[in-house]
């Protein structure tokens, strides 16, 4: 009887010992990372930039000591992770990984593959796959990280809030996840990653990785999101414009909300908010040949009227407005196609895998000359705006004010 209570005491002891992690730190060892950055570095090796939380700053209860709410260390390695680990040399505590919101890739490495740097990243059993992924658009990682930020003090925050955001509320962003970019690249797709500079508003720009950069209205230097990167397979082969970054959203179904505008022959312009926007994309095999439709379908709302305009309550002129939203639409969407199918040769929209799953035994033929079969696909397109609002007016207090 006793060496069963000996026994299971024993036990009992045992699972309090098995309950802990291998690789425990308590929280005031560790270097909280919410972004890092990658760049090319001589010698065949990485450049790698940590932009790490000051708990002194953010934490709750306790008055700022004044400084930044990050600082930011970069070192050079052969591999991502011995950079990293290399920072301890100048940070008192280890960069944990866990809590990333950004990874910003620079265009010169972005340009020879980025494959091996992401599978680094998510190899590391800290990190988690929700983060968002963004090329430093003709610039280095590095200096993106080093921008200090108005609204969110944590510059990473700004980034992940402000991806967010913009890509639903303005039709040229586009979020991507690394967990999505590593699906999309194991399926022999064509990746698209947001593109993000430092901006100048100023021309003292020195002062961009100060706080004396948000202590005006307008910062020295902001951080903008601008065009979708186009990959061939791992590696960024170029850029979409304003516009096709637009018609890449509508045809991958991305649109919550966005702002048009249609200008008529009389010099009117007449802004269109657009939303509750849906697209169904189809592919075919016609006479062995590949076709591919894409239908949008969406709602819009007069949000603004400049010029001298006729009242717009009329069945005629909401009609005439709608046809020319919807050919307005169906132009970003060919912009788009054109780009990818004649600049840059990349099917960054997937039409192969809907003609896959449309037909697989005609996929079988189609797939080992894709590369030279997509730059002829056929694409149709069929666009259907329907303005059901006309704002709180249906006559513009500018008519009335002429009359």
């Amino acid at each position: 009887m006793t060496s069963k209570i000996f026994l299971t005491a024993i036990s009992i002891l045992l699972m309090f010992t098995l309950g802990g992690c291998w690789d425990r730190k308590e929280l005031n060892e560790l270097g909280i990372a919410v972004a890092i950055g990658v760049d090319t570095a001589p010698k065949n090796q990485f450049k790698v930039t940590a932009q790490v939380v000051v708990p002194s700053e953010v934490a709750a209860g306790q008055s700022s000591k004044g400084g930044t709410s990050v600082t930011v260390y970069e070192e050079v390695a052969p591999t991502m992770m011995e950079a990293i680990q290399k920072m301890t040399e100048i940070s008192p505590r280890k960069v944990y990984l866990g809590h990333i919101r950004m990874f910003v890739i620079g265009e010169a490495l972005a340009r020879k593959g980025i494959a091996s740097v992401v599978e680094t990243l998510v190899r590391e059993p800290t990190v988690r796959a929700d983060f968002y992924v963004a090329v430093a658009k003709e610039g280095a990682a590095s200096d993106i990280l080093q921008v200090t930020t108005p609204l969110e003090p944590i510059p990473a925050n700004k980034m992940y809030a402000s991806l967010t955001v913009s890509s639903e509320a303005w039709a040229p962003t586009t979020k991507v996840t690394v967990d999505e970019l590593m699906k999309t690249l194991m399926n022999s797709g064509c990746p698209v990653l947001p593109g993000i500079q430092a901006v100048e508003n100023k021309s003292d720009s020195d002062k961009g990785n100060s706080k004396d950069n948000i202590a005006s209205t307008i910062p020295v230097m902001d951080l903008k999101f601008n065009g979708l990167g186009v990959f061939k397979k791992d590696r960024l082969i170029g850029w979409l414009n304003e516009n096709e970054s637009k018609g890449y959203n509508y045809i991958q179904n991305q649109i919550k909300e966005s702002m048009e505008h249609v200008d008529t022959d009389k010099g009117v312009r007449i802004g269109i908010r657009t939303f509750d926007s849906k697209t169904d994309v189809k592919g075919s095999v016609v006479r062995g040949n590949p076709v591919i439709r894409i239908h949008v379908k969406s709602r819009g709302a007069i949000e603004e009227i400049h010029g001298k305009s006729q009242a717009l309550d009329s069945t005629q002129s909401l009609h005439w407005l709608e046809q020319q939203d919807n050919k307005h639409v169906t132009e970003l969407m060919q912009m788009a196609v054109h780009s990818a199918q004649h600049t840059y040769k990349a099917d960054i929209f997937g039409f192969g895998e809907l003609i896959h799953e449309s037909d697989p035994k005609a996929w079988k033929k189609l797939k080992p000359n894709w590369d030279q079969t997509f730059p002829e696909v056929k694409v149709y397109y069929l666009t259907q705006v329907k303005l059901r609002k006309v704002g709180m007016l249906l006559d513009t207090f500018q008519q009335k004010m002429k009359e």
